[in-house]
């Protein structure tokens, strides 16, 4: 019969440590390039979003018929007949659709 050994080996201890060491680093050195992405994206994200805010701004003031600067929106002609043609009309069509009202001349 064979006798216990009196003295315990730290071979497992020593394993175990360098195996959860070796994880730890394979973990911190994917999930920290990764957030700091994430960060980076996020903020890409929301200039993107700002941009898109202030086109679909300009897009709208456009379609409106009025250009952008100055104090005051000057008339664009170029976007008001691009809109009489998406309201499927010729200028010469819309007025006859929509005639100027006659003044009352003939008041009392």
């Amino acid at each position: 019969m064979r006798e216990p050994l009196t003295n315990d080996s730290t071979f497992p201890y020593w394993v175990a440590l360098g195996s959860l060491g070796f994880a730890l680093v394979l973990f911190l050195s994917n999930t920290v390039p990764a957030v700091r992405e994430r960060q980076k994206l996020q903020q890409v994200r929301g200039e993107l979003d700002d941009r898109l805010r202030s086109f679909r701004e300009a897009i709208r003031a456009t379609a409106a018929g009025v250009r952008l600067g100055g104090e005051r929106g000057n008339f664009d002609l170029q976007a008001l007949l691009v809109a009489i043609d998406d309201a499927g009309f010729t200028p010469t069509e819309l007025c006859a659709a929509y005639p100027d009202p006659v003044a009352d001349t003939d008041s009392r």
